[in-house]
C-alpha cells in the first residue's frame, strides 16, 4: 500500500482500513458495488446511509481529505 496520510490498516479487522477526515473516523472495506471498489462509513454514525465510495484507496484518501477542508 502506498503512503496515504489519512488511511491506515486496521489493527482489529483483517482486510479493512481506518480513515480520518472531517473530524471523524471512517471504516473502509472492499465492496463489489457499481459505485466503487471501496466503501467508507462513519464509525460512530448509527445511520449508515451516508457512505463514501471510491474505486481506489488513493481516491478515497483524497475524498476524506476534502472533508477536512470544509
Amino acid at each position: 500500500m502506498r503512503n496515504l496520510p489519512n488511511i491506515e490498516k486496521s489493527g482489529f479487522r483483517h482486510c479493512q482500513y481506518v480513515g480520518y477526515g472531517g473530524g471523524k473516523v471512517w471504516l473502509i472495506r472492499r465492496t463489489n458495488s457499481t459505485y466503487g471498489n471501496w466503501i467508507a462509513r462513519d464509525q460512530n454514525d448509527a445511520a449508515p446511509w451516508n457512505p463514501i465510495y471510491a474505486f481506489r484507496l488513493s481516491e478515497m484518501s483524497e475524498k476524506l481529505s476534502k472533508l477536512s477542508t470544509k
